[in-house]
């Protein structure tokens, strides 16, 4: 399995960070975890086409993680390749009709919507078999298991559901936002983040979803994570990969 990171900001500008977005690509499948604004640019960086994206799977729908939809839509659209799912909590389906509804494209292509429910039950996503929960945030918002592989938090103030679905996995991709001392409602600081990971086993950690201001506190970051956390504690850039052999 190997991991690019598309965006890894968050919903204010950075001149170095896009909005949230994540390539999976295992066993010639090829998935993208939330769709932020650039994320279908990103993808060309990559070296990664428009058109191998299999799936698209939203973690919530709040804008800087769906915003770039309705371009990677039109992008495949254009290439006659209309048809893409969209799997995400509730609301999504209303959420992609409206932003695909802006350049016609909800008649000109064919996007699927599967709505996931509140109650967290697996279901299988290409080669992975995928758990999830339900996190604490201003939206409906899920984290996702991948198998014992790999965890995605979402975004989440520290949830003890959370970091449960997380125990046992070999990555932790867990989002970050903002330093300690910020009111971070519905976000994780770095403090706050190595409390939760103190009693469970996870391999590695990479965190994400970082605002500007903590864009300059990388280092004082992973140090603190990292004391509650054997593996390595990283925060990426945007186009950084990572493999989970």
């Amino acid at each position: 399995m190997e991991l690019t990171f598309l965006g890894t900001g968050s919903a204010l500008p950075s001149p170095t960070r896009l909005q949230s977005s994540l390539l999976v690509e295992a066993d010639d499948h090829t998935l993208l975890v939330d769709c932020g604004s650039g994320a279908a640019h990103r993808l060309a960086q990559a070296e990664t086409s428009h058109n191998a994206v299999d799936a698209v799977l939203l973690t919530h729908t709040h804008l800087d993680h769906v915003a770039d939809l309705p371009t990677l839509v039109k992008a495949r659209w254009l290439d006659d390749n209309p048809v893409l799912d969209v799997y995400g909590p509730p609301g999504t389906d209303e959420v992609v009709k409206t932003l695909l509804g802006v350049d016609s494209l909800t008649d000109r292509a064919d996007v699927r919507v599967i709505e996931l429910d509140r109650g967290g039950e697996a279901f299988d996503l290409g080669p992975h078999r995928m758990s999830y929960t339900e996190t604490t945030h201003s939206a409906v918002c899920f984290a996702y298991r991948f198998d014992d592989r790999l965890t995605i938090s979402g975004d989440t103030a520290p949830d003890e559901s959370v970091f449960g679905l997380a125990d046992g996995s070999e990555l932790l991709l867990h989002e970050c936002a903002f330093p300690d001392g910020v009111d971070s409602a519905g976000h994780t600081t770095p403090t706050a983040l190595r409390e939760g990971l103190e009693g469970i086993s996870v391999g590695r950690v990479c965190l994400t979803h970082l605002f500007p201001e903590t864009e300059s506190q990388k280092t004082e970051l992973e140090a603190t994570v990292g004391e509650a956390v054997a593996g390595p504690v990283s925060v990426p850039d945007d186009l950084d990969s990572v493999l989970i052999e």
